[in-house]
């Protein structure tokens, strides 16, 4: 079995684990979700890689299927891993908010001095702004480019670890819950001259809500990426620039657009830098994990030991 295999059969069965897993821990929280969106999602991607993915393997275009399978995918564990964040939340443990102002400040971070010197250099203010909102494009562009360039295997890493980071900062979150640095500094987005702060508190009504109202549904269009602790955007900056670095022509691009993506984590997400530090942490050991996943040896020798032989082989 191939590493292009391994990383293929992780990814299937990442997403197979989180559909079989997911709705059950919904159902055990209470939580209440309107299937109209996700069900919509969820038929899009089947549409998408039930009839993309055969034509493609039918026309022997690897490259194109692998973009095809990454892609929809992708798609496919959107609904399971935004559910699996508001679950984590619906469990409504104490928020965790001065304690990570706590670890901040035990760093040397002084977050309101941090946010002043971003908002007084109006083209770096921009620059973040402009990379924070790459997050989903680099998740789409980078299995294409790689597919492409015939590192298939890569490119299904990247999906399959992008999966295992949500996964991961959803267990994560539930003991560390956050409203985030912009709430809890009690900062006015309105009152900065160049940083958009609006993403640091569009998703605070949504935190609220899943653990305050009874009456709260999830639905699809106005979900948001809820969790503070750690920083999925950071984990993502540090997978992408991971996921590039074979490429010679996009290796120091990337780096330089994720170490901006990274950053913005601050500005315009309302993370706390200790968050970040988690997440590069979460990054870090979930593509350790995929690798030795992909790249496992023990599957292989089993199949090279038994392939050609017959069972009356083996009886002495």
């Amino acid at each position: 079995m191939s590493e292009t295999s391994r990383a293929r059969g992780f990814l299937i069965g990442l997403t197979g684990c989180a559909y079989a897993i997911v709705p059950i821990l919904a159902w055990i929280v209470g939580l209440s979700v309107d299937l109209r969106g996700f069900t919509q999602l969820v038929a899009a991607a089947l549409v998408f890689l039930l009839v993309l993915g055969p034509l493609c393997h039918w026309r022997r275009i690897p490259s194109l299927k692998c973009i095809v399978e990454c892609t929809g995918m992708g798609l496919l564990l959107t609904a399971p891993l935004v559910v699996s964040t508001y679950v984590a939340f619906a469990l409504n443990l104490p928020l965790q908010d001065q304690q990570l102002l706590q670890l901040d400040r035990r760093l040397g971070i002084d977050w309101l001095s941090l946010i002043a010197f971003f908002d007084t250099n109006p083209l770096l203010a921009k620059s973040l702004t402009l990379a924070y909102q790459t997050f989903h494009h680099q998740l789409l562009f980078l299995p294409m480019v790689l597919s492409l360039y015939g590192q298939r295997a890569r490119a299904y890493q990247v999906v399959g670890t992008y999966g295992f980071i949500c996964v991961i900062a959803s267990i994560i979150t539930i003991w560390y819950p956050a409203l985030g640095t912009y709430t809890d500094f009690a900062v006015n987005p309105h009152d900065l001259k160049n940083i958009n702060g609006m993403l640091g508190v569009e998703y605070v009504p949504q935190i609220l809500a899943v653990r305050d109202d009874p009456h709260f549904i999830l639905q699809l269009q106005h979900a948001s990426g809820i969790i503070s602790f750690p920083s999925v955007h950071a984990a993502v900056a540090v997978l992408c620039s991971w996921g590039a670095w074979t490429i010679r022509w996009i290796r120091f691009p990337m780096i330089f657009l994720n170490t901006l993506m990274l950053l913005s984590a601050i500005t315009e997400g309302g993370h706390y830098v200790v968050d970040l530090v988690a997440g590069i942490g979460v990054a870090a050991f979930s593509i350790a994990l995929v690798l030795y996943v992909s790249r496992s040896g023990s599957v292989q020798f089993y199949h090279d030991q038994f392939q050609g032989k017959r069972i009356a082989d083996f009886v002495p």
